[in-house]
């Protein structure tokens, strides 16, 4: 019998945890500290959302470790390298295309995001609630007739893609690996000319070593004036400091974030982040929890498929 534990249980998936059960004993409370470290001694699965990270001084909590669990594509928050090197197995959705499909919540978000930026629904919103009432503040612009390139048209940028095409804009987009993309995307091969075009840039790829600041400064300089820009993404895609610089030069009229490059779920790194500054002055940077995937039907269906398989796993 195995026993699990949930790193992040708040709000699991009850199927999952029936699920997990069936292996054995199931930790599913909210813990910390020496209370966390007793349940990690002898877990054989470990379940995970974002909020921690899973390096050589945390394995080394779990002697008996076996499975590590995440249902996400991305896997920066595992040092995978280790857990390889101590044989443990990642069961996550990256290349689950038969799950991953069928989630919508991310490219909602993304498409919101944007419509939050040009509209600027949040600061509108503030202005009413301190007691403002002038629309004039807010005149925005509209997704319809504006040019929208996708850095990345994977299964993210595909289904962003179509909502935009829905909505009247140009979908242009840039990935040079991809080549099934929707009829109404062009696709541009030269990432400046691609930058140089769009008025709203999208960010939909993977974080990897050729990803990592893939957007810094010289990519910053070639997007047009008064463009912005969106990244559900990952947030070491972009080079902050470079951002932070278009935005306080006025080269870029706005960005929209639902990741940062630090990430931690205390907020600790953002006592120091010169993009939060940034943002609680201004009123053309829009910053989200990494909420892109947190909708309470997307967790749960995904939360499930990790569930069977790692019993699939741990059973077969």
């Amino acid at each position: 019998m195995a026993k699990t534990v949930i790193l992040e249980p708040t709000n699991y998936s009850p199927k999952s945890i029936a699920l997990y059960s069936q292996l054995g004993s199931v930790s599913s409370a909210v813990l910390d500290g020496d209370a966390l470290d007793k349940e990690l001694n002898d877990a054989e699965v470990i379940v995970l959302r974002l909020a921690f990270y899973i390096d050589a001084a945390f394995l080394d909590k779990a002697p008996r470790l076996k499975i590590i669990a995440t249902p996400t594509t991305g896997l920066n928050h595992i040092d995978v390298i280790e857990a390889e090197k101590r044989g443990i197995r990642i069961i996550s959705l990256k290349g689950w295309r038969e799950v991953t499909e069928k989630i919508y919540a991310t490219s909602e978000h993304t498409i919101g995001l944007m419509l939050a930026l040009l509209r600027r629904i949040p600061f509108a919103h503030n202005h009413v609630v301190s007691g403002g009432w002038d629309r004039n503040l807010f005149i925005g612009h509209e997704i319809s007739g504006a040019t929208i390139g996708l850095l990345g048209c994977g299964r993210l940028g595909y289904r962003v893609a179509e909502i935009l095409d829905k909505m009247g804009a140009k979908v242009i987009a840039y990935d040079p690996y991809q080549t099934n993309v929707p009829a109404c995307v062009e696709m541009v091969g030269d990432l400046r000319t691609f930058l140089g075009r769009s008025d709203i840039v999208s960010v939909h790829v993977y974080l990897t070593p050729e990803t990592t600041h893939m957007l810094g400064a010289q990519e910053f300089a070639w997007m047009k004036s008064g463009a912005r820009l969106i990244n559900t993404a990952r947030g070491q895609v972009i080079d902050e400091t470079a951002l932070y610089a278009a935005l306080e030069s006025g080269h870029l009229a706005g960005a929209a974030l639902d990741v940062l490059e630090d990430e931690a779920a205390d907020g600790k790194f953002l006592e120091d982040n010169s993009l939060r500054e940034y943002a609680a002055k201004h009123d053309n940077l829009i910053l989200t929890p990494h909420i892109g995937g947190a909708t309470r039907e997307s967790m749960a269906m995904t939360e499930d498929a990790i569930a069977g398989a790692v019993v699939d796993a741990l059973k077969g």
